[in-house]
């Protein structure tokens, strides 16, 4: 039977950081994904399903596949690879320099086999995968980073199955598009706590990443509170965890050093330097240039893309307001639905597809193409909530993903089922009025 490359599969948000330890048989606590074999399984039915519909799937994961930054261990030492460790690193973990992320990331792998084995096996199957980069995995647009995942994964397989895995991995820069049906990205560009001023090109005058101000709670502060708690930023929003956590002892007792990683954070806060950010803009024109050229699309339709991305909280606000934007989620503006109907009325797709809020969703946007549709990915770690009844709800995001035929076309949103090795349509139900 001839195959038809007609089948998108879409998962988002795992965070995969340090996973299992051999040496301790233990998780790390910082850990949010424990389904490597559930993934494993879901990963090979959809395998054998395309292959009875006699097509080829294409995975694309768009952002936070790994969480680079709860990987907190450190190799010992005075260095990785020649790049220096220092005092800070052994606190707070590695940076964000290619070496440092090269040795997170062979972390993870480690700790994840059976994930990444699964995820081998279906490359060297024939099947792509096309990674995007995400507020939690940045660090995919450095080309060290995404040589030593195409290693890790050629390496996990048998050396007559090793050809040609090389050409069908693919990194992006920013999205994922087929013009007239699809469009996919992580989503954190429209929040503000999250987004990347000059996300093409992130880059401190010293090489490392210019974080945004998200980034540094989850390794300054959630870090350090998931030793108490290691769920603590699975709860959505941060300060129902809050609440939560000052109704415990442990709560109060850790308080202070919880206010001092706190304020380590809102001490990265403040303008680029201007000499520096002239820098960062044309680089950054120079990546669009590139983009224009890799997509087709026109560059006043990506200059418009572009203009949709919010400021970056961490350049833009004061240590106080970004204080207080952290308990008020910062992302408090718009909904990503209007951000998906911008972009389809920019690019006339029939579908627009986020991530990053872990909150599964389907629904209709207006205007043409007929029947356009928003989705969001959800996530596949678990999201934890207060009371009973709201927790019901959010177990509708978890595991979940995204089904596109292109004959049709159509979109479904699905739900991994592993006690019954099948997906089952998300359960949606309407707002609150």
């Amino acid at each position: 039977m001839p195959w038809d490359p007609r089948q998108l599969l879409i998962v988002s948000d795992l965070h995969l950081s340090e996973g299992w330890d051999e040496r301790t048989k233990r998780l790390s606590r910082q850990e949010d994904f424990y389904f490597d074999t559930s993934f494993a399984r879901f990963l090979a039915t959809q395998v054998t399903n395309a292959a009875q519909r006699g097509s080829r799937l294409r995975l694309v994961i768009p952002g936070d596949l790994v969480d680079f930054l709860q990987v907190t261990s450190v190799p010992p030492g005075d260095s990785v690879d020649g790049e220096p460790i220092k005092n800070r690193d052994r606190r707070f973990g590695l940076g964000t320099s290619p070496a440092h992320t090269c040795w997170k990331l062979r972390r993870v792998v480690s700790g994840h086999w059976i994930f990444f084995d699964a995820l081998a096996r279906f490359v060297a199957d024939g099947h792509d995968l096309v990674i995007l980069p995400g507020n939690h995995d940045i660090e995919w647009i450095i080309p060290q980073v995404q040589a030593t995942l195409i290693a890790e994964l050629t390496a996990r397989v048998p050396p007559a199955l090793r050809g040609g895995i090389g050409e069908r991995v693919r990194f992006l820069p920013w999205f994922y598009l087929e013009p007239g049906l699809i469009y996919i990205d992580h989503g954190h560009q429209y929040d503000p706590l999250n987004s990347f001023d000059y996300f093409l090109h992130p880059y401190l005058p010293d090489g490392r990443i210019a974080l945004p101000a998200g980034s540094f709670f989850v390794r300054y502060l959630f870090n350090q509170v998931e030793f108490s708690f290691p769920f603590a930023d699975n709860m959505k929003p941060a300060s129902a965890f809050l609440c939560w956590a000052l109704r415990r002892w442990e709560g109060w007792r850790k308080l202070p050093q919880y206010l001092r990683f706190f304020r380590e954070t809102l001490e990265k806060a403040g303008p680029l330097d201007p000499a520096w950010q002239a820098e960062l803009e044309a680089k950054q024109a120079e990546r669009l240039q590139a983009l224009q050229a890799e997509t087709g699309l026109p560059a006043d339709t990506l200059l418009a893309l572009k203009a949709l991305w919010v400021p970056s909280a961490i350049h833009h606000l004061s240590k106080w307001r970004l204080a207080l934007s952290f308990f008020r989620e910062a992302g408090a503006g718009e909904p990503l639905t209007a951000y998906a109907e911008r972009i389809r009325s920019l690019l006339g797709v029939r579908y627009v597809v986020f991530g990053h809020t872990h909150e599964a969703d389907l629904r209709p946007l207006t205007g043409a193409p007929p029947r356009a549709e928003y989705v969001n990915s959800g996530t596949w770690t678990r999201v934890f909530s207060e009371n009973f009844e709201e927790r019901l709800l959010k177990e509708e995001s978890e595991f979940v993903y995204v089904l596109v035929d292109r004959v049709g076309p159509k979109i479904e949103l699905l739900r991994w089922r592993d006690d019954l090795g099948a997906g089952e349509r998300v359960r949606l139900f309407q707002s609150q009025k």
